[in-house]
């Protein structure tokens, strides 16, 4: 008791210690060089148009009777190669694509003969910035679509829709990708996707919104054995009954997996559904065993008698019809079905190539993928309604600059590079890119900018990563992984809304993450702000502000981590959170932490060096948050303590592993500009600058996009999501937690 007493007095009085010790901010400066191309200044220009010929010369944008543009993309590659036959031109080439739709049914493949030199580059580009739309789906017209009157159809119609559901036949549209789902799939099922007026047009569901629970689990089952549980009484579950085609899409046991699976059969009169095939360690929270709580979230996917609102869809697998209830008149509509399995384009060790204010979209897959490619930049360009994710990066000195994504099936940008045993940067950048409402097949581990997820066999060094907005995604803004990499002057909010164990920045169980630097962004309204997962290691996280009841930082057992210099705006704390998780789990033996260390040589240069905590941290109990620093914050919250640490009694007193220091916790407004009205800007005589010395003056205003020569305007506060009708969360949300 009285220990407990003695560390409660020494964490008020670090609270209350403002000015105790100065703080030195971590300098870093980011390894990037942004790419300059003027491709007026290209000295050949070849034209491309959807009303062109492949075998005019592409030198004129004037159709003639003889000459004009050329028709394809592939065209328009094959004179490049010609030309670079004879000599690369001084100055590059610049391929202009006239507005107009190009559809494309394989990939726009590029290689080493495709490419330029830093002085001479080869570009891609919207001529006049005009709309050039890249499409990998097939266009439908009103005259492919027909009202339902199959009396056996209509008897099946939800009242709501009677009158107003459409049908078009697959089979006889030609149209692929229409296989059966898989028993249990986590993405879109491997099925063709429906755009109206360029928004992804959904799959029926039961419910319309949010979703139903299992009432109690029978049989968990495991990855060989399906799993029965019992459904709520409230459900409209047995008339489903007989349908051999149903899924269930749900947390069947943990917050952060969702697979949809295969229902095998429902019995109405117990009301218990048991699936055809089984999920690893089975269905039902694994916190509450083998009953489960009674609060695992589901809803059913792809059924005629669930289109009840403008919009959904629904597809028979025996017949191929796709039964659909459009959201507006059919006649005008943009209707788009994706076809392409594969990326739109894809570069392979490639170098100096530009493609500049593009369209791309109605693919399956990703928009761009470019591996072991060097030099290159996507700028001013838009993906959208794609089943994959943006862009996709591997390389060195590239950049993904002022783009827009949305509508998509993944994430948005995987990029990696650099050599992580030398720890050579890689100078890849992403900035001014907005980028939202993604997710919408893979929900989990999806994120707007991923250095993790997808990099497993890949480095991922000296990244800069700034001046993005982030909003409206299920999951991460940032899954962040490597080492010296950079985020600063982000915007990040109403994110994480459908999952668990998540943050605005998440990275999990890597000792070798070192040198992440996370600065100057604003995360608001959002659920978690950082989070390095179960060990994960090496963060700076200075001068952010972070707002709203669900956002904070916890530290999962993993070591250095220094917060210092940040605003935590709440209404009541936490805002700072850390546990010892790692000794209960045996984290000193876990395989991946180890082989992760054990591979990059940690005695010996550069990370000796450059890292000095790295030769010892092995024989330093890696598995505690060693080193850890909280320090110099200002945290105004109302009620509530600032910190949180969930710690056995003699590590809460080690002051090898925290630091709680200097921070400035106050229930009044710190001294900002105007908190109402959203600008928190610091005013000059701000109180905080008298509690805490040295604290940075935070350009609240250099947050988030801004004008360049690729991104000509700014979104609106409906663009941007601001809007208070675009909160995902109901307004009686009083959940407060932030953790993983």
């Amino acid at each position: 008791m009285k220990k407990n007493v003695l560390f409660i007095m020494l964490v008020i009085c670090s609270l209350m210690r403002i000015n105790a010790q100065p703080f030195t901010p971590i300098t870093y400066t980011p390894a990037y060089k942004q790419i300059d191309i003027d491709a007026d200044k290209c000295s050949v220009q070849l034209f491309v148009s959807p009303a062109g010929n492949d075998s005019w010369s592409g030198t004129t944008i004037v159709s003639s009777a003889h000459d004009g543009p050329f028709a394809t993309l592939e065209r328009a590659r094959e004179e490049v190669r010609k030309l670079k036959r004879k000599g690369l031109p001084k100055g590059g080439i610049a391929v202009n694509l006239l507005g107009g739709i190009y559809s494309l049914y394989k990939s726009l493949e590029l290689n080493s003969e495709d490419g330029g030199t830093e002085g001479s580059p080869i570009v891609y580009k919207a001529y006049k910035e005009e709309d050039v739309r890249l499409i990998g789906g097939k266009k439908l017209t009103a005259n492919d679509i027909s009202i339902v009157t199959n009396p056996d159809i209509l008897a099946r119609i939800n009242p709501l829709a009677k009158g107003k559901v459409y049908q078009f036949s697959t089979k006889a549209l030609g149209i692929n990708h229409t296989n059966i789902f898989p028993d249990v799939f986590s993405d879109g099922g491997g099925i063709f996707e429906l755009f109206f007026n360029g928004k992804r047009m959904p799959l029926s569901r039961w419910p319309d919104e949010g979703y139903t629970t299992m009432k109690e689990v029978i049989n968990p089952g495991d990855n060989k054995t399906p799993g029965t549980f019992i459904y709520q009484d409230s459900t409209p579950v047995d008339k489903w009954e007989g349908n051999n085609n149903i899924w269930l899409k749900g947390f069947w046991r943990v917050g952060w997996e969702n697979p949809a699976i295969k229902v095998a059969t429902i019995d109405k009169a117990s009301k218990q559904i048991t699936f055809k095939a089984g999920i690893g360690a089975g269905i039902g929270s694994k916190y509450n065993r083998p009953k489960g709580s009674g609060k695992e979230q589901w809803y059913a996917i792809n059924l005629l008698e669930e289109i009840t609102k403008p919009g959904e869809w629904a597809i028979d697998f025996n017949t191929g019809i796709v039964y659909f209830w459009p959201p507006s008149d059919i006649d005008k509509a943009d209707i788009l079905v994706s076809q392409m399995d594969q990326p739109i384009i894809v570069a392979n060790n490639v170098s100096n190539i530009a493609f500049i204010g593009l369209k791309l979209e109605g693919s399956l897959s990703d928009g761009m993928v470019f591996t072991k490619s060097n030099e290159n930049l996507v700028a001013g360009c838009t993906f959208r309604n794609l089943g994959g994710r943006g862009v996709v990066l591997d390389g060195y000195k590239s950049g993904i600059q002022s783009c827009d994504m949305y509508g998509l099936g993944r994430g948005c940008i995987v990029i990696s590079g650099g050599n992580k045993q030398k720890l050579t940067e890689s100078g890849n950048y992403v900035i001014n890119n907005h980028l939202h409402d993604y997710g919408a097949l893979k929900s989990q581990y999806s994120a707007a900018v991923d250095l993790y997820s997808d990099n497993k066999n890949l480095d991922a060094v000296g990244i800069y990563v700034g001046h993005n907005l982030i909003h409206h995604a299920p999951r991460d803004g940032v899954l962040f992984a490597g080492q010296k990499n950079i985020f600063e002057y982000n915007e990040i909010h109403r994110c994480s809304y459908a999952t668990a164990d998540v943050g605005a920045f998440y990275s999990w169980l890597d000792w070798t993450i070192r040198g992440v630097v996370i600065r100057y962004n604003y995360i608001h309204n959002t659920v978690g702000g950082v989070n390095p997962d179960d060990g994960s290691s090496g963060t700076f996280v200075y001068g952010n502000i972070f707002s709203g009841n669900r956002t904070g930082i916890w530290i999962a057992s993993g070591p250095d981590h220094t917060v210092q210099n940040n605003i935590f705006i709440k209404n009541a704390g936490p805002v700072f959170g850390m546990d010892d998780r790692g000794k209960s789990r045996g984290y000193a033996t876990n395989k991946k932490l180890l082989s992760g260390v054990n591979g990059i040589n940690p005695t010996s240069p550069p990370w000796s060096t450059t890292f000095p905590e790295m030769p010892t941290l092995l024989s330093t109990h890696p598995e505690l948050p060693q080193r850890t620093k909280f320090a110099g914050n200002v945290v105004w919250i109302k009620s509530g303590d600032a910190t949180a640490i969930h710690m056995s009694k003699e590590n809460k007193v080690d002051t090898n592993l925290i630091r709680i220091d200097g921070n400035f916790v106050t229930d009044k407004d710190p001294g900002f500009m105007d908190a109402n009205g959203g600008n928190l800007g610091l005013k000059t005589t701000a109180p905080v600058f008298d509690k805490i010395k040295d604290f940075p003056k935070i350009k609240f205003d250099k947050i988030g996009l801004y004008i360049d020569k690729y991104r000509k305007k700014l979104p609106t506060p409906e663009e941007a999501g601001k809007l208070p009708s675009q909160n995902p969360w109901k307004d009686n949300d009083t959940d407060t937690y932030f953790g993983t």
